[in-house]
């Protein structure tokens, strides 16, 4: 199970990408694995409107791995359904590499987004 702070995290990438800000979430992942241009094709490309999911879609994010970093840290790979005006939930995926760096602070790398 995904903590809260993690949960969290997720909330941020999720409102950076139905805001746009593309530009924002590459500083946020320090630009890892996707850039903000890579991020701005995936969503324009599907020809979708993201729109922000429903509250209680958080409590269900779909961890799709753990791994023991260091010590007692950890980092999850998770997937969250995006949703957008035309479907509700999405076929479009986001997916992302959640690490803890010390107690109740996390990093996050942008894995991708696509379809299922």
């Amino acid at each position: 199970m995904l903590p809260q702070e993690g949960v969290n995290a997720v909330r941020v990438v999720v409102a950076l990408l139905v805001a746009g800000d593309y530009e924002e979430l590459e500083t946020l992942t320090e630009g890892r694995r996707m850039s903000a241009s890579g991020m701005s094709d995936a969503i324009e490309g599907s020809g979708l409107d993201l729109i922000s999911p429903p509250e209680d879609a958080f409590d269900a994010v779909d961890v799709i791995g753990v791994e023991q970093v260091t010590g007692a840290r950890r980092a999850f790979r998770v997937a969250f359904p995006l949703w957008t005006a035309q479907e509700g939930r999405s076929a479009l995926d986001l997916r992302l590499t959640l690490s803890e760096v010390m107690d109740g602070v996390w990093t996050v790398e942008l894995d991708g987004i696509g379809a299922r």
